[in-house]
């Protein structure tokens, strides 16, 4: 009588089926991960939008933007209230560069445990805000009342220039910018953006937003914030070249879009 042997897989074998394996879940995930930053993208440029309304309305019903917030304080603007604008040469806010006060403006939203409303990667949203005040009377923006007047031409618009700039240009030194083609929109009087897919800290035009200014401590444990450290940043499409990447979503308040909504909501003239 014969004896059939039923002889097992190699080891050879099997490495073969695991690799083939493993190729086809890549090529399964690979859309699927694609498809997500997608997602993520859009949720964060949905976020942004929503933080632009608001601020637009928060200035409408204050008379002022709000200052930024800050690790631990809960989403509020530092300080809620800025300091009287009789107080000439007076720091309207604890800082100008910070995090959107989500807790001020009433936006909803995941927030860490610092309290900062967070991108779709984890990230919170950052907030600077322009501290001009050519009058020596109260910043400009920040001050109930600056607003209004600067709005009326009382200090006159053309002559009112705060100082955030926002330029395309990725091999530029954005301060240094003189073409118009570069500069994407300047004295704007406030920038929010979301950090991105990756926290990159490793190319200038990146540390343009944030990684050049000194960080701040989260008061919860998390790692330390990078910030920006000047009033210049940058905006422009994704870019994933080695040495240049960019993956930052920024957007800005218009100052004339700003009058004009305070136009419609009948606080100028």
């Amino acid at each position: 009588m014969n004896i059939r042997q039923q002889a097992g897989f190699t080891l050879i074998e099997l490495a073969v089926v695991f690799v083939i394996i493993a190729a086809l879940l890549s090529y399964t995930f690979m859309p699927l991960r694609s498809q997500m930053e997608t997602a993520y993208i859009k949720e964060a440029r949905a976020k942004l939008n929503e933080i632009e309304e608001s601020l637009y309305g928060y200035a409408i019903a204050n008379g002022r933007l709000p200052c930024p917030t800050e690790p631990g304080e809960g989403g509020i603007a530092q300080p809620a209230t800025p300091a009287s604008p009789a107080v000439a040469g007076a720091d309207t806010c604890d800082v100008n560069i910070g995090f959107v006060p989500s807790n001020t403006l009433g936006i909803k939203g995941k927030v860490n445990c610092d309290g900062l409303l967070t991108d779709p990667w984890g990230r919170p949203y950052r907030y600077s805000v322009t501290n001009t005040d050519l009058s020596d009377n109260g910043d400009d923006f920040l001050e109930a009342g600056q607003l209004r007047s600067v709005a009326n031409g009382g200090e006159g618009i053309a002559n009112v220039t705060p100082d955030l700039r926002v330029c395309s240009d990725l091999d530029e030194n954005c301060a240094a910018l003189t073409l118009k083609p570069f500069i994407v929109a300047d004295n704007v009087p406030a920038v929010i953006f979301s950090m991105g897919t990756r926290e990159r800290g490793n190319t200038n035009r990146e540390d343009e937003n944030a990684g050049e200014g000194a960080a701040v401590n989260s008061t919860c444990g998390l790692p330390a914030y990078l910030m920006g450290g000047d009033e210049f940043y940058y905006s422009a499409q994704r870019r994933e070249t080695a040495g240049s990447e960019f993956d930052d979503i920024l957007i800005w308040i218009s100052p004339n879009i700003l009058y004009g909504k305070l136009l419609q909501a009948g606080q100028i003239p």
